[in-house]
């Protein structure tokens, strides 16, 4: 019986059905005890999971054939479910611009002051990617899903009645923040547990959606700025984003949905949950939670994993840093909120149809993901620069558009970029330590791009530094294929190691 790589399963004995039940006459010859051990045993491993819902992904026949994963039915809501919350984390998150320019203008706010508030809300969400395997494992997809929800509903409501920029950084930056990352996480995690062979389509349904926020967002906030002014919009806008919850609601652990029979689980966590009245529990639960993303961590060992993470890291930081600023350096142009508003959604619905053709294309043999990052690094550095050298509204939006399917290139692989090059059963901790990383950047080159703003007192200029930022992802990138063979060839040295110290 063979095994895919980088893929889970429970092991099948010879001679099964495809359907996983064992034939008529196999029962007959072993017998009602073995079989109902093998029932007993089954329940447990499937409890285990429930209690871990990361843990089981896939099985296969003697063929190879894929036995587990629904690769549709359910999956679809979950895409859809993953693809609502994206969509609304969204309006909180790309759209700081558009929700908080007006507001901080007004109070007439320093570029440093502002590059705080958006780059620690992003070190927030961020810092939520290395424990979150732990928290799926403790509590499961649905309960950590929802909490995240109310939180980044609340937090959204209680920044509408802010009265002073700096408190943003408490309700906007700390709250808003941790739940916009759990909730972002979360979707990317669960979507690709659903499929095998659609994964790609899965996936880029998900990621096009992704930047939903990007284009519905802007025209709508506008719209309610105009008629309800800064805290009114806000107010609403937190009412919207509490629809995360009816995502929340069909993220079903994968094992509710395999393909054939399974022993009924009714619980989202029974097994995995930590009652929170015992102190000793609760440190307990810390410890575990500690370890686990401690031991996730040591994924950056690989020299792909470095790769990933930093190019990430570059990446983050150029594109969402530059469209955090387009509304401010329109808006100091001469140009308006709304113009601004519309570039921003030209460039959203380009990097949506990019996402979604992208992630399309990766399910065929012939697809690059090495030359699709080259191509979208590339392309989100010239536009950039690009966007300076232009001064009209239309042009403005031709280059956005342009943008929009650079950043949708590099979105459409971005967690698909993971499994290929790390393996399925390193996809979790490697979203963790890449998060960790861009972590790290928000409080490191995000305030420095203010003070560089400040020091220059040119947008322009702030954006060059910005597009050198993704331009280093572009040349960290060039050096993947050497990575590769060099890990390659670590794995063999390990692998003889072994190998030599068990003959001897």
């Amino acid at each position: 019986m063979k095994k895919t790589a980088n893929e889970h399963y429970l092991p099948m004995k010879d001679g099964d059905h495809d359907e996983g039940l064992p034939h008529h006459d196999s029962v007959q010859n072993q017998g009602t005890a073995e079989v109902q051990q093998e029932d007993t045993s089954l329940l447990s491993r499937l409890e285990n999971t429930e209690k871990n819902p990361l843990e089981i992904t896939a099985t296969h026949d003697d063929g190879g054939k894929e036995q587990l994963l629904p690769d549709g039915g359910w999956g679809w809501v979950v895409v859809f479910g993953a693809s609502l919350t994206l969509v609304l984390v969204d309006t909180i998150g790309q759209c700081f611009g558009v929700v908080f320019s007006t507001f901080l203008l007004d109070l007439n706010t320093s570029s440093v002051t502002t590059a705080w508030i958006f780059n620690f809300f992003g070190f927030t969400w961020c810092l939520t990617g290395p424990p979150i395997g732990s928290l799926l494992a403790e509590f499961g997809w649905r309960k950590v899903q929802m909490a995240a929800a109310l939180v980044l509903s609340s937090a959204t409501i209680a920044s509408a009645f802010v009265t002073d920029a700096w408190m943003l950084i408490i309700t906007y930056s700390l709250f808003a923040g941790m739940a916009c990352g759990i909730l972002s996480n979360v979707s990317y995690l669960i979507v690709p547990h659903y499929f095998h062979r659609h994964r790609g389509l899965a996936n880029g349904l998900m990621m096009a959606w992704d930047c939903g926020g990007q284009f519905l967002g802007p025209p709508l906030i506008s719209l309610l700025q105009t008629h309800y002014g800064y805290p009114g919009a806000t107010l609403i806008l937190g009412g919207i984003v509490l629809n995360c919850c009816v995502s929340a609601a069909v993220f079903h652990p994968v094992e509710w949905h395999y393909k054939y029979k399974r022993p009924k689980i009714t619980s989202d966590s029974q097994n995995g949950h930590i009652a929170p009245t015992e102190g000793t529990q609760l440190r307990q639960l810390f410890i575990r939670i500690i370890r686990s993303t401690l031991s996730d961590l040591k994924v950056l060992r690989s020299r792909r994993a470095i790769i990933i993470a930093f190019g990430a890291t570059f990446i983050f930081s150029g594109y969402l840093q530059f469209l955090a600023f387009v509304p401010f350096a329109m808006q100091e142009s001469g140009l308006n909120l709304d113009d601004a508003a519309w570039c921003i959604s030209v460039s959203g619905i380009t990097n949506m149809a990019t996402r979604v053709l992208v992630a399309s294309l990766s399910d065929v043999s012939w697809f690059s993901f090495h030359k699709c990052y080259l191509f979208g690094s590339f392309t989100i550095t010239a536009t950039i620069v690009a966007f300076t050298l232009v001064d009209t509204v239309v042009w403005k939006a031709v280059v956005m558009a342009a943008w929009g399917i650079g950043v949708g290139t590099f979105m459409g692989t971005f967690n698909l970029i993971m499994v290929h090059y790390m393996g399925f059963e390193n996809f979790t901790p490697m979203l963790g330590a890449a998060m960790l990383c861009i972590a790290t950047s928000y409080i490191s080159i995000g305030p420095l791009i203010g003070y560089i703003r400040d020091a220059t007192d040119s947008y322009t200029i702030t954006m060059w530094v910005l597009a050198a930022t993704v331009f280093c992802s572009f040349i960290l990138w060039l050096f993947m294929p050497a990575a590769v063979i060099y890990d390659n060839q670590q794995k063999g040295k390990k692998d003889e190691n072994i190998t030599l110290s068990t003959t001897a």
